[in-house]
C-alpha cells in the first residue's frame, strides 16, 4: 500500500510540474500593441480547450483556451509559449490567427507529446465573457494551469460540468462530455517545442 502511494505522489507531482511555466521578465504588453494585434475570426463564436497529452499513460499536462470572441485569443495560464507577433499580457496571448494557433500546437506537439484540441460553439455573450474572465484572472502561478482554465469555464451554464481541478485531464475528460463538442488531435515527431519567433 505504501508503494502504491508513493508512485501516486510521484505521478502527481510530474503532472502538476507541467504547468510550471517559466518566469517571464518581459513586461506585459501594452493597450496600444494588444489593441494592434487584435485578430477578429470570420468563423463562428468559439471555445477550444487545449489539452498536451503525455503519450506515457495518456495523461494531460497542460491546458490552455483558444476563446474566440470579440477578438481570437489565447488564455495560456502558467504556460511557455510567446511569440513576437503575439503580445502576451497577464497570460493571454492576443493576435492568434489561424497560423498561430497551428504554431502553438506545433510548438507543444513532439515526440512523447501530442495535443487535443476540442472545440464547441457558443454565443457572441457566452465567448466574450469567458474572454472577460481569463483576462481578470489574471497571472497565473506555477502548477495552477487547469486551476486558471476550469475556473474561468465553470459556473457558466454551458461548462458547469467543470470541476476546478489542478489535473488538465480532468478538465479535458469533463469538457468532452458537452454536447457537440468537437475533437481534434495533433502528433509531431520532433524532439522538443519549437522555439517561438
Amino acid at each position: 500500500m505504501f508503494k502504491f502511494r508513493t508512485v501516486v505522489s510521484i505521478v502527481s507531482l510530474v503532472v502538476l510540474m507541467a504547468c510550471e511555466g517559466s518566469e517571464w521578465n518581459a513586461p506585459a504588453a501594452s493597450s496600444m500593441e494588444i489593441q494592434s494585434a487584435a485578430y477578429v475570426s470570420p468563423l463562428p463564436s468559439s471555445i477550444t480547450l487545449l489539452t498536451m497529452v503525455n503519450e506515457s499513460g495518456d495523461f494531460g499536462e497542460h491546458s490552455g483556451v483558444l476563446i474566440n470572441a470579440s477578438q481570437q485569443v489565447l488564455y495560456d495560464p502558467a504556460g511557455t509559449f510567446r511569440h513576437s507577433t503575439s503580445p502576451n499580457a497577464r497570460d493571454v496571448n492576443y493576435g492568434i490567427h489561424p497560423a498561430m494557433v497551428a504554431y502553438y500546437k506545433s510548438y507543444h506537439a513532439r515526440r512523447g507529446y501530442y495535443v487535443v484540441a476540442q472545440e464547441v460553439q457558443v454565443s457572441a455573450e457566452v465567448a466574450e465573457l469567458v474572454f472577460q474572465r481569463a483576462v481578470a484572472q489574471g497571472e497565473t502561478g506555477k502548477l495552477r494551469c487547469a486551476v486558471s482554465v476550469s475556473s474561468v469555464l465553470n459556473g457558466l451554464a454551458m461548462f458547469d460540468n467543470i470541476p476546478t481541478t489542478y489535473y488538465p485531464g480532468k478538465v479535458m475528460n469533463t469538457f468532452a462530455e458537452i454536447p457537440d463538442v468537437t475533437t481534434t488531435y495533433v502528433y509531431e515527431d520532433d524532439e522538443g517545442q519549437n522555439l517561438g519567433g
